[in-house]
């Protein structure tokens, strides 16, 4: 079955909001910073919003949504993927943005909104207010 990119991404997203409903989170909190990180990647940029969620180090949810992205865009076809790394070990985040050129930021920053996008909907969508 071939399926479009913004199908894959959303298959990916829905997957990953899945797992944080079954794995406790606190939905009403993933559901409000889901719904911040389209905006803060928009206006301070994908480095600066990445490195403030993962500084959120005693936040679940803020080092969740910070995975989430870290694994799309090192998988297989995104701009931080490296060949180069054993399939069980990928290229984070902030690694990937400090180490290539603008080119490929711009294009994970962009990659990046689309997917948040879908994350955002689907925590709207199946996650509770407590």
């Amino acid at each position: 079955m071939i399926q479009t990119i913004q199908q894959e991404r959303a298959k990916f997203a829905l997957d990953k909001v899945n797992t944080a409903i079954t794995d406790n989170v606190n939905q009403k909190e993933f559901k409000s910073y889901a719904s911040g990180l389209p905006a803060m990647i928009h206006m301070n940029g994908l480095g600066q919003a990445a490195a403030f969620y993962k500084s959120k180090v005693k936040s679940n949810e803020h080092q969740i949504l910070y995975a989430i992205l870290s694994e799309w865009l090192a998988a297989e076809g995104q701009p931080y993927y490296d060949s180069s790394l054993p399939t069980n070990k990928k290229r984070d985040l902030l690694e990937g943005i400090t180490m290539l050129d603008m080119a490929t930021y711009q294009l994970a920053q962009a990659e990046a909104l689309a997917l948040t996008d879908w994350v955002k909907k689907f925590a709207k969508a199946f996650m509770e207010e407590e």
